[in-house]
């Protein structure tokens, strides 16, 4: 059997700029159309000068959102990375309610869950990042125990 390496997107809010870069170039690449709201990555901004906070999939192990699904519309691509078939969510919800990590999003346009896929494989939101907030780590598929 192959091993598959285990890629993950490393966030550090603190040189995160805010510039909001990688929540555009996501939902463009993800939805065809540029709205935040159709973002598969989250940026708080910090508005007194704080770090921003950064929200997006964590790929977890063993994931509270699929476990939750009752369409079994979330499951783990080959690439070991979770996505949704779309065709399948009903938009109940259960999985924004079960993630320990609040990433899952309501994509209110779509009526739809939305969750990072890392653009399976090839992340646009790290190439978009002015800042190097945004970086692509590659861990050994039987590092770490549980959810990451």
């Amino acid at each position: 059997m192959a091993v598959v390496e285990r890629m993950r997107i490393r966030v550090n809010r603190h040189v995160c700029s805010g510039c909001l870069s990688c929540m555009t170039v996501c939902s463009m690449v993800n939805e065809s159309y540029a709205s935040l709201s159709g973002s598969r990555v989250q940026v708080a901004l910090s508005p007194f000068g704080g770090s921003q906070e950064i929200t997006l999939c964590r790929q977890c192990a063993k994931p509270s959102c699929a476990e939750a699904c009752p369409e079994g519309a979330i499951s783990r691509h080959p690439g070991d990375y979770m996505i949704v078939d779309y065709e399948r969510c009903s938009g109940c919800r259960a999985c924004i309610e079960a993630c320990p990590f609040h990433a899952m999003f309501w994509n209110p346009i779509s009526g739809k869950v939305i969750k990072c896929e890392l653009c399976h494989g090839d992340p646009q939101c790290v190439e978009a990042c002015p800042t190097g907030a945004l970086s692509i780590r590659i861990s050994d598929p039987g590092a770490g125990k549980g959810r990451e």
